[in-house]
């Protein structure tokens, strides 16, 4: 069974993200040389990608967690409610490419 704790890995290695720009940042600035507009465009794409791959595990867990662990006086969607939710994820969805 997944439990609340189950979650914090993958918090833990969305916050990578902060430690990836400071290294964009930092070669940006103090490098040895200074990133093409190619080299930074490439590496800020690939960190985009990166991310949302990262952020949809991360939900994918904490969907289980939440799955799993709700209580049984909780109801279920009903079919409105789980329409609308569909509807929401869809309209926050990243473009596609």
């Amino acid at each position: 069974m997944t439990k609340l704790y189950d979650l914090e890995p993958s918090i833990m290695d969305c916050w990578h993200v902060c430690d990836d720009l400071e290294t964009v940042f930092k070669q940006i600035g103090d490098g040895e040389r200074e990133p093409t507009q190619d080299e930074l465009m490439n590496t800020l794409m690939g960190m985009q990608q990166l991310y949302q791959w990262k952020f949809e595990q991360l939900f994918s867990v904490y969907e289980e967690v939440i799955s799993k662990n709700r209580p049984d006086y909780i109801r279920p969607f009903s079919t409105e409610e789980a329409q609308r939710a569909k509807q929401r994820e869809e309209n926050n969805a990243p473009p596609a490419h």
